[in-house]
């Protein structure tokens, strides 16, 4: 494989690759897109470390080799860091629940692209969740798939920051490249900016015990992968195939991630 001199590969547990940089100060750019796209679709996950970051302004141009870019009113890179007046969850140190992006905008990308700037401190949470929901179909009982086939969800939200609105989702859908199914399930946030769901499909009186079911689901170790930043640290996701979310960190923990995505 070319290259290959240049940088190791780690299988990561339960999914996900780790490529590291053998020197310091390798360039990302020596990692030929088509490769890089082949990996991410292997693995759902591609963990890029040691290589030098890229300027916050350069990363829109390096991810147009990816495929087009998702604009927000903010521009083409979210800065996810705890604000003093944040809005939304996203910028707190809370927790952020299972989810996919796109969804309210109504233009789901294939990747999500994210650099980090300052890791939290050690020990201090902050870690992001991918949970890849072919694995958890797999594990799944046909009961349960077959329930969850029939499963519709409508999710609300007030437009406080860059999305908002109502959209409506079947559980289960195809993957749009590779026609895998994969799960679509956002769960309920009770926090800045709430995200309310209205379930079709599970009775009114079951459907606590239903989110409670789901949330242990999703962070089942079989299937769920949490990364740990480092400084540096460059993480390419399929947003078709994974949900993710964030573990919360201390409060005086600073955490900083670029954020792009791209269609």
């Amino acid at each position: 494989m070319i290259f290959m001199d240049k940088w190791t590969l780690k299988k990561l547990e339960p999914f996900g690759l780790q490529v590291n940089a053998k020197l310091e100060e390798t360039d990302l750019r020596l990692i030929p897109i088509n490769l890089l796209k082949k990996l991410i679709g292997e693995n759902r996950v591609v963990v890029l470390r040691g290589f030098t970051s890229l300027d916050v302004d350069k990363l829109p141009e390096y991810c147009e080799q990816l495929g087009e870019i998702l604009e927000w009113n903010f521009g083409a890179v979210n800065n996810l860091r705890v604000q003093a007046d944040a809005k939304n969850y996203l910028y707190t140190n809370r927790e952020v629940p299972f989810h996919w992006d796109g969804a309210f905008v109504g233009r789901i990308p294939h990747y999500i692209f994210f650099q980090c700037n300052i890791a939290p401190s050690k020990e201090s949470g902050g870690e992001t969740l991918f949970c890849d929901t072919t694995l958890l179909l797999e594990y799944a009982s046909d009961e349960s798939k077959e329930l969850w086939d029939k499963v519709e969800i409508t999710y609300t939200t007030e437009k406080i920051v860059h999305y908002g609105g109502t959209f409506t989702s079947r559980m289960i859908a195809p993957h749009p490249f590779t026609d895998e199914r994969v799960l679509r399930f956002a769960e309920p946030v009770y926090d800045l900016n709430p995200v309310y769901l209205e379930i079709k499909g599970v009775a009114k009186e079951s459907q606590k015990d239903f989110l409670e079911d789901m949330n242990r689901r999703l962070n089942d170790e079989r299937v769920c992968y949490a990364h740990s930043w480092m400084n540096g640290d460059i993480v390419i996701a399929d947003n078709h195939t994974l949900l993710h979310g964030r573990r919360a960190f201390e409060k005086d923990s600073a955490r900083h991630i670029y954020r792009v995505n791209i269609l």
